[in-house]
């Protein structure tokens, strides 16, 4: 099932869409940063941490032209306060991958060559999940079913985040290392796995929508 609008509406969906792509470039920006530290490039952490701030700065940009229009009277109100709260969510996304550089750029955080792996994989595991939430954003709009299997999509790979999570906060307690660091570290494991969370919370939002769509 997909619905029709107007123009007004089309350059929202557009919009939209832009959105979508600048908050998963945020999350790629991250994953490039966390692979840098392998190497304990400084410079390049931070050259990668200011490049993923440049990403967050356009997903907010194009959201507050979004938001604009859609006050501007674009879609009927009842969807649009849907679609307002929906493209702030999203925000929130690259806001969460956002702050995540900022620890390691500002603290100058450190990743234990033991415990490299496992962050990789799980930014990897959080990406998948929001590209999993981006499809099921993209075809609210055309196909509700469609958008109903990428949600349920989001929901396992959420899941499979959480697994990565404890597992690494586990192996974090079982290395020998200082108090502080474990718990440092333990912190930026939570912050990570913050971005799948709330790509999942994103999804219940949709899904709340694709059901009212269909009411």
């Amino acid at each position: 099932m997909s619905l029709f609008f107007g123009k007004k509406e089309q350059l929202v969906i557009e919009l939209f869409h832009q959105h979508l792509d600048a908050v998963e470039d945020t999350i790629k920006k991250l994953l490039d940063l966390i692979q840098s530290m392998e190497n304990n490039n400084n410079d390049k952490v931070k050259e990668l941490a200011e490049e993923v701030r440049k990403s967050e700065t356009i997903a907010d940009k194009i959201r507050r032209k979004a938001e604009l229009e859609m006050y501007s009277g674009a879609f009927l109100p009842n969807f649009r306060g849907d679609l307002l709260g929906t493209i702030e969510s999203l925000d929130k996304i690259a806001n969460k991958a956002e702050s995540v550089a900022d620890e390691i750029d500002l603290q100058n955080l450190k990743i234990p060559a033991e415990l490299f792996k496992d962050f990789e994989n799980l930014v990897q595991k959080s990406l998948e999940t929001y590209l999993a939430l981006k499809d099921a954003a993209r075809e609210m709009f055309e196909d509700f079913e469609s958008a109903s299997l990428k949600i349920t999509d989001t929901e396992k790979f959420e899941h499979e985040t959480d697994k990565i999570e404890r597992n690494t906060i586990r192996k974090i307690f079982s290395m020998d290392l200082p108090l502080a660091e474990k718990i440092q570290l333990k912190k930026l494991v939570h912050r990570i796995a913050d971005i799948s969370d709330t790509a999942e919370d994103v999804s219940d939002r949709i899904q709340i929508i694709l059901y009212k769509r269909k009411v």
